[in-house]
């Protein structure tokens, strides 16, 4: 029944932001791993690389990297959309390496405002799923926890993670930003 409930506000959710009549501000900045990006007056992100990874039972090709995405929406919370699929071409957060672009494998949610729903589990993304529309709704702190596969020649190049968001709460703003890592 939780599921469905939450089914129901991310359609609602994802209506209203298609339909809202917000100003987009869609300039990609460059920022470095670490940096806090300020969307608003209470919304920061932070996007880190993880030096280990918590996804030991996910196969690889090639190496693991970690980039971790750091969420704080300060006292009045936030909601935020994206897309995340296993296709770097429609995925809205994807790492470069040189000319080629990965998507996630697999990722880890952790909003402790969630309660009992944040669940914190490995999900493994399904590369014959296209929809990959994701709302996230929390209060103060979270993180998501993203795992990629880079082939091993090029896992000690510079690596670039681009993530593209749209903001619903507290502000209707897209943002596009390129993290050097």
């Amino acid at each position: 029944m939780k599921r469905l409930l939450l089914v129901v506000a991310v359609a609602a959710l994802a209506a209203h932001a298609a339909y809202s009549r917000g100003q987009a501000t869609d300039s990609t900045r460059q920022v470095k791993a670490g940096e806090v990006i300020q969307f608003g007056d209470s919304l920061t992100v932070r996007v880190t690389k993880s030096p280990k990874s918590q996804f030991s039972g996910v196969k690889l090709k090639g190496e693991p990297v970690v980039v971790v995405i750091d969420f704080d929406g300060g006292k009045q919370g936030a909601t935020l959309s994206y897309k995340l699929t296993a296709d770097p071409r429609t995925s809205d957060l994807h790492l470069a390496s040189g000319a080629q672009r990965l998507a996630p494998l697999a990722l880890i949610e952790d909003f402790p405002s969630w309660g009992k729903d944040n669940d914190k589990e490995v999900e493994v993304l399904n590369p014959k799923e296209s929809g990959g529309g994701v709302i996230l709704t929390f209060g103060q702190k979270g993180s998501v926890t993203l795992l990629f596969d880079v082939p091993a020649e090029q896992a000690k190049t510079a690596l670039k993670f681009s993530m593209t968001l749209r903001t619903v709460k507290p502000k209707d703003e897209q943002h596009s930003f390129v993290v050097s890592m």
